[in-house]
C-alpha cells in the first residue's frame, strides 16, 4: 500500500507507516511493533494512540502487555468520509467569510480585484454570483443580439430565479429587437426598466451593478463571449452614481419627466 495514499487521507508519514507496518504484523505487543518499525518507544506509543483516535487501530491487554492490532483497511473509507465533510464544512465557512476578507484584501492594497470569465458557462457564473450577493442591480443592456443559448438560459431559468428571490433590478434599456417585449415584464420579473433611444445609445455590451461589484458582459450573438467583474467598493459606488445620473438623464428622455 503506497504511504502517499495513506497521506492523501490525513495520516501523518509515521501514521501511515506504522498503520502499514500493522497491516502485516497483525495484532501484536508493543514491544514488537517498536523493534519492527526502529522508531522510539514514546513515538510509536504516540502514533498508535493517534491511530486509535481514528478508528484504524485497536488495542488489548494481554498477560500483561498491551497489544495492538489493524483495523480493517475499509475503516480508510469512513475517515475519507470524515475529513471530505471536514473540507465541505471548511468550503462552507469561507464562502461566508469570503466577501469580508475580500473586502479587507481590497482595502489594505487599495487595489481592485478583477475577475474574467470566458465562454457560455462563465457568464453564467456572472449572473450566478449576482444571485449569491442577494443585493439590488443596476444594469444597462441591450436585447437584440444577444447569443440564443445565453438568452434561453437567462430568460427561462436565471431571471425567474432572481424574481423568486426578490432581487430587483433597475435597468436602462437599448431599443431594439426584444426590448418592447423586455420592458412589458418588469413586474413578473421584480425589475423596472426604461428604454432609449438604440440609436443614439448603442450599448455593446451589458453592465451590472451589485453590491461592492461591477460587471462588464459581452453575449452578443457571433461573439466571444466574455465577462469582466471588478470588485472593489469605490468602484461600485463611482458606477452606481453614474448610473443615477443616467437614470435621471434616461426618465427625461422617455417623456417620464417632463
Amino acid at each position: 500500500m503506497a504511504l502517499t495514499f495513506l497521506e492523501n487521507l490525513g495520516l501523518t508519514a509515521k501514521e501511515a507507516g506504522l498503520y502499514e507496518l500493522l497491516l502485516k504484523l497483525g495484532e501484536v505487543p508493543a514491544g514488537e511493533i517498536i523493534k519492527a518499525s526502529k522508531l522510539k518507544r514514546a513515538t510509536v506509543y504516540k502514533v498508535l494512540y493517534s491511530l486509535e483516535q481514528k478508528g484504524l487501530v485497536s488495542k488489548k491487554d494481554f498477560k500483561k502487555k498491551i497489544h495492538f492490532r489493524p483495523e480493517q483497511p475499509s475503516k480508510l473509507l469512513d475517515l475519507a468520509e470524515n475529513q471530505y465533510r471536514a473540507l465541505e464544512r471548511a468550503k462552507d465557512d469561507l464562502q461566508s467569510f469570503l466577501p469580508q476578507l475580500s473586502s479587507e484584501y481590497i482595502m489594505s492594497v487599495e487595489r481592485p480585484v478583477v475577475t474574467t470569465f470566458e465562454g457560455l458557462e462563465g457568464l453564467k457564473q456572472i449572473y450566478e454570483d449576482t444571485l449569491k450577493e442577494k443585493k439590488p442591480i443596476y444594469a444597462v443592456v441591450q436585447t437584440a443580439e444577444v447569443e440564443p443559448e445565453m438568452y434561453k438560459w437567462l430568460s427561462g431559468d436565471y431571471v425567474k430565479r432572481r424574481a423568486k428571490a426578490k432581487i430587483w433590478a433597475k435597468v436602462i434599456v437599448s431599443s431594439g429587437k426584444w426590448s418592447d417585449t423586455y420592458s412589458k415584464k418588469d413586474s413578473e420579473e421584480c425589475r423596472e426598466s426604461i428604454t432609449v433611444p438604440g440609436h443614439q445609445f448603442p450599448f455593446q455590451h451589458e453592465v451590472d451593478i451589485y453590491g461592492d461589484k461591477v460587471a462588464f458582459i459581452n453575449y452578443k450573438k457571433g461573439e466571444a463571449l466574455i465577462g469582466i467583474v471588478i470588485r472593489h467598493p469605490q468602484i461600485a459606488q463611482t458606477m452606481k452614481a453614474w448610473f443615477d445620473l443616467a437614470w435621471e438623464g434616461a426618465k427625461i428622455k422617455s417623456g417620464q419627466i417632463l
